[in-house]
């Protein structure tokens, strides 16, 4: 597609995008919207996507609105703020490539808190890893690139690429799906808190400790169905 037209006319029977596309064509906009996934309308995001040397503005549209919310989101943090690291577990190799079971990531939010995210089977690149077993767990920094994922229809996806500081680490400095859980958890208090306003980061937390301590266990039970375990 190279016109706004031709972008307006396949999506004619869809009076939401229809209209997103009306009103927000050829500017710097960016949306996040329940079932459409996050679209952004700046020109310039069109370039340095791998496999889309050739798309037009107009086909970058298009690829977000058919990706909708089928994309790697904790990837996508990393691209959109500052990421802090990566840590994962090889799972096997093909080739010259390999594949992590899990990737936990790190990224800092502009008002400096940092957040953890996970993807699960992670291809990469070999190249810069050097000789790694199964099962081996390691610690990188990496480029988050955006990438045309052509299997079941095109759509934009995030991966990594380019590791640097690869370090060998114990499995038990991987992160568990508990630490996210808990990382959630936090995320809702902070949400609704009636003092939210108050408080700059997560670390200067204006609520009762102990009211919070029990907040997070009693929410956490309600998610797993057991008890939580003191450490």
């Amino acid at each position: 597609m190279k016109t706004k037209q031709e972008l307006l006319n396949k999506y004619k029977s869809n009076e939401e995008i229809y209209n997103l596309i009306n009103a927000h064509y050829g500017t710097k906009e960016s949306f996040q919207i329940p079932d459409l996934g996050i679209i952004f309308f700046d020109k310039e995001l069109s370039k340095g996507i791998v496999g889309g040397e050739k798309l037009t503005y107009e086909d970058f549209l298009d690829l977000q609105f058919q990706t909708k919310t089928d994309f790697r989101g904790s990837f996508f943090m990393c691209w959109v703020y500052c990421p802090m690291g990566f840590k994962g577990e090889v799972e096997t190799f093909a080739k010259d490539k390999i594949c992590f079971k899990r990737i936990f990531d790190e990224y800092m939010l502009p008002d400096t808190t940092i957040e953890m995210g996970k993807e699960d089977h992670v291809w990469m690149s070999s190249e810069g890893f050097g000789k790694l077993n199964k099962g081996d767990c390691v610690s990188f920094s990496a480029e988050v690139y955006r990438y045309i994922k052509k299997s079941n229809g095109k759509r934009l996806d995030y991966g990594l690429r380019n590791p640097e500081d690869v370090e060998i680490i114990s499995k038990y400095d991987l992160p568990s799906d508990d630490d996210l859980i808990m990382q959630t958890i936090d995320g809702i208090l902070c949400e609704t808190c009636e003092m939210a306003d108050f408080c700059a980061t997560k670390s200067n937390c204006m609520r009762d400790p102990k009211e919070r301590k029990l907040l997070k266990k009693q929410m956490f039970e309600m998610v797993k169905g057991t008890p939580k375990k003191e450490k």
